[in-house]
């Protein structure tokens, strides 16, 4: 008897499904991380510069600089920004609470080139 991909691959972790040339394809564009504002997060430089969409992941965009990965770990792990996908950084918000990469990172308190900067005037 044969199975449908989606069928029997359903319950395995990370599987990405078949596309068909009918599918409808979203489109992730690439943005960038412009700076650090506050927060602990630890090597900040290395965690800047232009993330691509690089593969779906428990459910959600994932996306990397090529020194950082921002995923989503599932529903145990949350939202994880580390080195690589068998990295673990503590309990990530879910997918409820953050519904994407972007808002993560804006979460842990890094801007994004799309972000509205205020000017603020000098004074003495």
């Amino acid at each position: 008897m044969l199975h449908s991909s989606s069928s029997v691959a359903s319950g395995i972790r990370g599987f990405t499904p078949f596309q068909l040339g009918t599918d409808e394809v979203k489109d992730y564009p690439t943005f960038e991380v412009t700076a650090q504002v506050g927060g602990k997060l630890g090597d900040g430089p290395a965690r800047l510069g232009m993330y691509k969409f690089d593969k779906m992941w428990n459910g959600a965009a994932a996306y990397t600089n090529g020194k950082y990965i921002v995923f989503y770990g599932g529903a145990r792990d949350g939202w994880q920004w580390n080195q690589g996908y068998n990295f673990w950084a503590g309990f990530g918000p879910a997918l409820s609470e953050i519904a994407d990469a972007q808002g993560f990172i804006k979460s842990k308190q890094f801007q994004l080139g799309t972000d509205e900067v205020k000017d603020y005037p000098t004074f003495e």
